[in-house]
């Protein structure tokens, strides 16, 4: 008996022993079958569409170019000189492809083009942040023009021009969410989780090729201006100009191996989308502006540039699933001084700038890079056929708008001397296009705080929220609710005749 107990317990000892071999057995083969079949996915086409940390980390050291070899997904699809000269337009080139197969679905995501990965369930809640100097007025209309139409709830401040997101809130329409932002605001990712959901919200911005933006900024601020005259009272170029105020501000604008100079002029596209929180951290400039790159990437399903200003609005509207009627904007303002700002610089002047906006222009490059694939994952000659589509309706759109004077006084800033056609008049689109913006900050807000003139409190909510602005005159009130009944009976076909 007692022998038959022994064997017992050996033959459960060799049992137990067996059954955990094959436990770890299979912990193994699952763990070799898991990793095989990620790298099966990664190396699959469409991963190259994806913008992954691994491929941030890559891109972003841009500025060495043996660095590029390390993925070569990126080196098939993007242009090695990633920053254009600032005089240059830039081209997108079309190469002859086969005939490729359908792209397989990827969960979470649709294809848009030949073979464009976008994030599915974001079409009804958009994000944009506004920077400065980079034709940010040209395109808000736009944006304000598609949020009327379908009384969207804007996130912004009551009758304010700029946004700060830590700050007070208008209130969207009573029972309903915010789904809509466009206002100057500097990015703060975590605040506009809570505001817009990431989830459900398709973030995107606009940058500007570095000289081109700094430049612009350089006159705007008035920097120029105060800056162009030599000791003898003569004027100086916009190169001399430049230079002799880097020379004056070498230590204060010089970037160290630490820190940098952020304000308007001075890397201002990355002071927009939050940079200075990253310069209060520990390590080295170089480790900061990776980590800012790194983290900018995942927020923004979409970057914008204005140096391929339409092009870029073609690529939101099929993300987006909008019509072309949805990005109709108005060329409203002319460049002051034309002949100073299209002066030539030199390489020596370029580089000076390179040197003191190096988060601004690292930036760039990266997004220039993924634009670039973007583009050739959506399908370089449909792009092309797409935006010259677009361009031809969109002038002619405007053209039905507006008389415009044969020769426009480009001395003034705003085309003032437009005049409504009259299809212009009866299409109030036309108008609202050509309004300033700071006047349609002040229309949405009304509009949001008595629920498009329907609300019984509208009254009350005024005197609570309005402070010393009047209402709206009876002609603006006319001109959005006409545009609100143009769209619900017969949405955005209304604009074309």
């Amino acid at each position: 008996k007692q022998w038959y107990q022994r064997r017992v317990r050996a033959m459960r000892l060799k049992l137990d022993k067996l059954l955990s071999l094959i436990v770890v057995l299979a912990c193994v083969i699952t763990f070799f079958y898991s990793m095989s079949g990620y790298m099966l996915e990664s190396s699959s086409p469409h991963s190259s569409q994806l913008i992954n940390r691994d491929n941030v980390a890559l891109v972003h050291n841009h500025v060495v170019a043996e660095h590029h070899v390390q993925d070569a997904r990126i080196n098939a699809l993007v242009e090695r000189n990633p920053v254009p000269h600032p005089t240059d337009s830039p081209t997108i080139h079309s190469e002859a492809a086969p005939t490729k197969p359908p792209k397989p679905r990827v969960p979470g995501y649709k294809i848009v083009g030949e073979g464009l990965l976008v994030p599915e369930g974001k079409e009804k809640s958009f994000l944009f942040i506004k920077t400065h100097k980079c034709g940010t007025s040209t395109m808000v209309n736009m944006l304000y023009l598609y949020g009327i139409r379908r009384r969207l709830n804007f996130v912004t401040q009551p009758w304010q021009r700029g946004l700060d997101v830590e700050m007070p809130l208008l209130p969207p329409r009573s029972g309903e969410e915010y789904n809509f932002q466009i206002a100057h605001a500097t990015f703060k990712p975590e605040r506009q989780h809570e505001l817009l959901p990431k989830f459900k919200t398709f973030y995107t911005t606009i940058i500007r090729s570095p000289i081109k933006r700094f430049v612009s900024a350089f006159a705007y601020y008035g920097i120029d201006r105060s800056n162009n005259r030599a000791e003898d009272g003569t004027l100086l170029s916009l190169e001399a100009t430049i230079q002799k105020w880097f020379d004056q501000n070498q230590t204060v604008f010089a970037p160290t191996n630490e820190t940098c100079s952020i304000g308007p002029v001075v890397n201002g596209l990355s002071k927009d989308l939050g940079f200075q929180e990253y310069l209060d951290r520990p390590g080295t400039l170089q480790s900061k502006i990776n980590d800012f790159i790194e983290d900018l990437a995942q927020e923004m399903d979409f970057v914008l540039l204005t140096d391929f200003f339409d092009e870029s609005l073609v690529l939101l509207k099929e993300q987006m699933g909008w019509e072309f009627q949805d990005i109709f904007f108005m060329k409203r303002f002319y460049t002051v001084d034309r002949s100073r700002k299209d002066s030539t610089l030199s390489q020596k002047t370029i580089e000076l700038i390179y040197k003191f906006n190096t988060v601004d222009v690292q930036l760039y490059n990266f997004f220039y890079q993924t634009f670039k694939m973007k583009v050739k994952a959506y399908g370089v000659d449909l792009l092309k056929q797409k935006t010259a589509e677009f361009r031809q309706k969109r002038i002619d759109f405007e053209n039905s708008c507006f008389n415009k004077p044969e020769e426009d006084d480009k001395s003034q800033t705003f085309n003032k001397e437009w005049t409504l056609t009259d299809f212009g008049q009866e299409e109030k689109s036309c108008t609202l296009l050509h309004m300033r913006d700071i006047l349609l900050d002040f229309l949405i807000s009304e509009l949001q705080v008595t629920k498009d003139f329907t609300s019984p409190d509208a009254e009350e909510m005024m005197k609570i929220w309005s402070g010393k602005h009047s209402p709206m005159s009876p002609e603006d009130k006319e001109l959005v609710t006409s545009i609100q009944k143009a769209y619900d009976d017969h949405g955005v076909e209304m604009n074309v005749r």
